[in-house]
C-alpha cells in the first residue's frame, strides 16, 4: 500500500520529546539491548521479541542499533486505519506508540515505515504489530539504556531547550 507522502505531511504532529542515542565506537555487539526488551517487553528473551536490533558486522567489529526514530511525520501512522486507537502520539511526550490492545494486525504500519527493514515488528502469534515506544510506561526509561554494559545508548532529549 502506498502511503500519500502529502497527507502526511500536511498532519501537524507533536515531536517526541526524546529518543534514543546510540554510540557505534562504544558498541561491542552482545546483544544485551535486545535480551532485556524483549523479556520487559513481551516477557521472552531473543531478539525477534525486541523493539530494539544490533545489526552486526563481526568481520569488522561494526555495530548499529536499530530502533524506532519516532518520525516527524510517521508514515505508521498516517497508514494506520485505526489512527488514534491502534496508532498513537501521546499527546504530552510525542512518543508514537501502537495500542496493541487494538491493533487489528493489518500490517500497514509496517508496510508504510520508511525504513529497510522496518523498525516495526509483527508477532504472529498474537496477530499484531509492535515497535519500540521508549518504555513510555517504565518509570527508569527504556530498558535497553539502563542495560547496555557499556552505555553505548543514551537517552537525549529532542526539545530546542532542553539543548542549550
Amino acid at each position: 500500500m502506498a502511503v500519500n507522502a502529502e497527507a502526511v505531511v500536511k498532519i501537524k504532529f507533536k515531536k517526541a520529546d526524546r529518543t534514543i542515542r546510540f554510540d557505534a565506537d562504544l558498541c561491542t555487539g552482545c546483544g544485551s539491548c535486545e535480551l532485556m526488551c524483549a523479556l520487559f517487553c513481551e516477557g521472552v528473551g531473543g531478539p525477534a521479541m525486541a523493539r530494539c536490533r544490533v545489526e552486526r558486522d563481526p568481520f569488522n567489529a561494526k555495530y548499529v542499533f536499530q530502533v524506532c526514530r519516532q518520525c516527524l511525520a510517521p508514515s505508521c501512522y498516517a497508514a494506520c486505519p485505526l489512527q488514534g486507537k491502534a496508532q498513537i502520539i501521546d499527546s504530552d511526550t510525542g512518543i508514537r506508540y501502537i495500542n496493541e490492545e487494538e491493533c487489528i494486525g493489518c500490517k500497514k504500519c509496517i508496510k508504510a515505515c520508511p525504513f529497510d527493514p522496518p523498525e516495526i515488528k509483527f508477532n504472529s502469534e498474537k496477530k499484531i504489530s509492535f515497535t519500540c515506544d521508549l518504555c513510555r510506561e517504565r518509570p527508569e526509561g527504556p530498558v535497553c539504556v539502563e542495560y547496555c554494559p557499556t552505555n553505548a545508548l543514551k537517552v537525549v532529549s529532542t526539545r530546542m531547550e532542553d539543548r542549550k
